[in-house]
């Protein structure tokens, strides 16, 4: 069965993301030193593709491991029929930059460093909820008829929503910035690019596979 190229683009992503921690694991942090979102080099250094390229890196195995969970199990299955490679891949940047964006300016005071795909990916939660709001709530209710609700895409995008920004959130302290606030920013990102996007564009044609 030949593969969409959904699957190929995610397969790339991926590839993207394990092999940047991995060439940071040898290189003794020398990618992430140097692609992170790093305020003194985006603010002083004018290094503005870090608003970008920091949420291709992770910190620790269990963050990129806990990060491609979510979009290969949550992200990908959803959205696999639903919207094209390119589609995606602007939302991602969008909201990456977007979220990059406002951290620096609503923490300019606090110089910080950060990396993480969940600044791009929260955003595909907004554009779930746009979904069901558009396609109604029986589309919503019909997915439950073949996934359980403990199974539902969505309602495990919205665990993952409150759980991942606590752990950040957690991990912080609350003294640099809360993970809260640059999920919240993604999520929000996501809504708006929904509410822009015509209906055609999210969903399908009733003899798709969705």
């Amino acid at each position: 069965m030949t593969k969409s190229p959904n699957h190929h683009f995610m397969t790339y992503v991926l590839v993207t993301m394990v092999g940047l921690y991995l060439l940071n694991l040898v290189s003794s942090c020398q990618i992430n030193l140097a692609l992170s979102l790093n305020t003194d080099k985006i603010i002083t250094g004018h290094q503005y593709f870090r608003l970008l390229s920091f949420a291709f890196l992770h910190g620790s195995l269990l963050h990129l491991a806990g990060n491609l969970l979510i979009i290969t199990n949550i992200i990908y299955p959803f959205f696999k029929h639903k919207l094209s490679p390119t589609f995606m891949l602007i939302t991602f940047c969008i909201s990456t930059i977007t979220t990059g964006t406002l951290l620096l300016v609503c923490y300019a005071k606090v110089p910080f460093t950060f990396v993480g795909s969940s600044a791009g990916f929260y955003a595909f939660f907004g554009l779930m909820i746009i979904y069901y709001l558009r396609s109604g709530w029986s589309t919503f209710i019909s997915d439950l008829s073949y996934q359980p609700i403990y199974n539902n895409l969505l309602v495990w995008a919205i665990f993952v929503f409150f759980i991942g920004s606590i752990i950040t959130s957690t991990q912080e302290h609350f003294t640099t910035f809360s993970g809260l606030y640059a999920h919240s920013v993604s999520f929000i990102v996501g809504l708006i690019i929904g509410s822009l996007t015509p209906t055609h564009l999210m969903i399908p044609k009733p003899n798709s596979d969705t």
